[in-house]
Parts: C-alpha cells; sequence; structure tokens
C-alpha cells in the first residue's frame, strides 16, 4: 500500500501543481488584424520614335526596310492585350498605308518585331500593306508583361523619280485589354 500512495501522491502532486500553474497564468485575449489590398488594372504604351523616322531614305531605289520607332509595352492583366497599328493616310485611295506628300504617295507597311512572352509572334511583318483594320502588332495571351519593346520599321520601295516634297504619315498604336 505504500508503493500506490506513493504513486498517488506522486500522481495527485503533479497535478496539484499544473493546476496551480494555470491558475497563476494571466488570462489571454484573443483578436485579429484583417490584411488586404487592392491591385488595379495597370497597362501601358510609349513610343519613342527612331532618328530614322524623320529622314526615310525614300529616293534611293530598291527595298527599304527602316526602323522607326519602339513600343514599350507593360500590363498586369494576366488575359493579355492586343497591341494594333493605324496609319493616318491609311484609309485614302489606295487603301494601304502610304507617306502622302501632297496628291503623291508612296506605298509602305509596317513590320513588328516583338518579344516572344505570352505566345508573341517574333516578327509580324505587312501590316498596313493594303487593309486598314485589325491591324495587330502584338498578341499577348496569358501573361503579364513588365517593360517588353517592341521594334517597329517601315518596309517600302524607294524610287529615285518621286515628286519633290515631304512625304509624311503618322502610325498610331492602341493596347487593348482582353
Amino acid at each position: 500500500m505504500t508503493k500506490t500512495t506513493s504513486l498517488w501522491l506522486r500522481i495527485s502532486a503533479g497535478v496539484s501543481a499544473a493546476i496551480l500553474a494555470a491558475a497563476a497564468t494571466p488570462g489571454f485575449a484573443a483578436n485579429t488584424i484583417p490584411l488586404s489590398g487592392t491591385a488595379g488594372a495597370v497597362c501601358s504604351i510609349s513610343t519613342t520614335v527612331d532618328p530614322g523616322a524623320a529622314n526615310l531614305p525614300i529616293t534611293t531605289p530598291g527595298a527599304q526596310t527602316v526602323t522607326v520607332g519602339t513600343v514599350l509595352q507593360s500590363c498586369n492583366i494576366a488575359a493579355g492585350y492586343t497591341l494594333t497599328v493605324a496609319s493616318a493616310n491609311c484609309a485614302s485611295v489606295p487603301i494601304g498605308a502610304k507617306l502622302v506628300q501632297g496628291s503623291n504617295n508612296l506605298p509602305f507597311s509596317v513590320n513588328a518585331t516583338n518579344p516572344t512572352t505570352g505566345g508573341s509572334t517574333a516578327s509580324v511583318t505587312g501590316l498596313l500593306g493594303s487593309t486598314c483594320t485589325g491591324q495587330i502588332a502584338r498578341d499577348v495571351t496569358g501573361a503579364t508583361i513588365t517593360s517588353e519593346t517592341s521594334t517597329i520599321a517601315a518596309a517600302f520601295t524607294g524610287s529615285a523619280t518621286l515628286f519633290p516634297g515631304t512625304y509624311q504619315d503618322t502610325l498610331t498604336f492602341t493596347m487593348t485589354t482582353k
């Protein structure tokens, strides 16, 4: 019986110590701090004009492809976007992009060299050559883009027999999210 009592004393002494320790511990109060943040859609483009755009070699005979600028793109919409190009002179006859000087014109097309993020085609050529609408220079799907650049070039056939004057057009780039 002594052994049993001794065991009993050890057990009851341990339980008593645990109860006293719990009673001596100050009470705990729980509360929460909810955390949240909102990220809005941020999509932007900016163009940089290449010096060659202001001095196209239109009187140099033969096929010419000249870099005319770049389009810097960023978009955090994972569905993606399209980058389209339009020409101020495209819709006038003859249909297609053209450098115009009075009633004279020099047809051209637009080429885009792109990063391949989001399934983009690396090289898109012949834009605005004979159609003015739906001219997609870059199509991004399922990716967010941070500071990627497409290089834009004008492709035309120069002629030494052009009428004198300054031949002009303006390209406009538009980003449309999906």
